[in-house]
């Protein structure tokens, strides 16, 4: 998953969501309700975004570092994307 692909999910999430949103809240939208990925690799792909400064952490709570709602998303990307994500397993998983 290139971080463009990262970019575009996390702005579909706080779009949907809003700002500030909760780890375990944002990993059931992401894997159950969007099904985006699978829970363990949401939570990668939200570590590496948070090691990238997409996205900010405090205690439970997540908050984009980026413009969220400038970022243009096609009408059909984000649907594309969804059987793509695929984050390395090197990075442990955010808990």
């Amino acid at each position: 998953m290139n971080g463009r692909e990262v970019l575009l999910i996390l702005a579909h999430l706080f779009r949907k969501q809003g700002c500030p949103v909760k780890v375990e809240e944002a990993v059931e939208l992401l894997s159950f309700r969007w099904r985006f990925g699978t829970p363990s690799n949401v939570r990668r792909m939200l570590t590496v975004a948070l090691q990238n400064d997409l996205i900010s952490r405090e205690g439970e709570l997540l908050c984009p570092v980026f413009l969220f709602d400038r970022q243009a998303l096609g009408p059909d990307l984000v649907g594309k994307l969804q059987d793509s994500v695929v984050v390395d397993t090197k990075f442990e998983p955010m808990h």
